[in-house]
């Protein structure tokens, strides 16, 4: 059967699923949305598959029909399977799982990411050593930062860490024997992948609602609210955040004087109601 699409292009099953429509409808004129539910075993509906890609859930017994209609192989069977726990995981260590799952499935991880960059970003002390470095002078004993770092990890992890950063050229050991950063900052940049990007800010997340429940003297500022607005209101409250994002940054690069603390700064903003 003509693939029409490679699914290997894909991290997202709806997505693959609506491209996939899109272009075998080209070809085949009765593989509408509604034209695919029959294929699907489903004749007393015309909107299962158009729901699937609206984001209803896919249930597992459904799974295997997809992949008979789909006219996917054993290794595509298994990365489309994968694509549909990943996008419906509950929860972040489940997607963390299932993404390693398609890493390891796809012909060329390098398609979904670098592999190193996915080791950075997929684990919070990652970013929190290498910026430590520059407040510390840290050794190859790691046993001085460990204590301080929040939430705790062990001895273990900062060690792997630190080699980690120091195989993709983020630190360096200076001339007194002290681990340093190699470079002022790191961004999602040419690693930018949404999906790679949001399993960091989930983590991100997570760190904050320790910190709020932290029952220590560490300074935080913490503040929520609800509000409505106008669509034009909401894009100047958009723009306003990129500019204080940028205010931070520009804050940041032009500070002279010895780092003393390692901070966190996240933003949230999204809409409680659907269009």
């Amino acid at each position: 059967m003509d693939k029409f699409i490679d699914i290997f292009q894909f991290t997202h099953f709806r997505k693959y699923l609506d491209e996939y429509q899109a272009a075998r409808v080209q070809t085949d004129p009765e593989f509408t949305r509604a034209g695919a539910c029959a294929l699907l075993g489903l004749p007393k509906t015309r909107s299962y598959y158009n729901d699937i890609v609206k984001g209803k859930k896919l249930t597992g017994r459904m799974i295997p029909k997809f992949v008979e209609v789909l006219g996917l192989n054993k290794k595509e069977a298994k990365y489309f399977e994968t694509m549909v726990n990943f996008d419906q995981a509950k929860t972040t260590t489940e997607r963390n799982a299932f993404f390693d799952e398609l890493i390891k499935l796809h012909p060329d991880p390098h398609h979904i990411l670098n592999e190193d960059a996915y080791e950075y970003y997929n684990h919070w002390y990652n970013s929190v050593l290498f910026t430590a470095l520059d407040v510390m002078d840290v050794s190859d004993d790691l046993e001085p930062i460990q204590k301080r770092i929040f939430p705790k990890v062990s001895v273990g992890t900062l060690k792997r860490s630190l080699e980690l950063l120091e195989r993709i050229g983020f630190v360096r050991k200076n001339e007194d024997g002290f681990w340093k950063s190699s470079r002022d900052s790191v961004s999602s940049g040419a690693y930018n992948n949404n999906d790679l990007v949001r399993q960091y800010q989930l983590q991100c997340f997570e760190l904050s609602k320790q910190a709020l429940l932290a029952d220590d003297d560490n300074p935080s500022d913490m503040g929520t609210f609800t509000f409505s607005v106008s669509d034009d209101a909401y894009k100047e409250i958009a723009l306003e955040i990129q500019n204080l994002k940028a205010k931070v940054r520009k804050i940041i690069t032009q500070d002279k004087k010895e780092a003393t603390g390692v901070h966190q700064l996240n933003i949230h903003l999204f809409t409680n109601l659907k269009k």
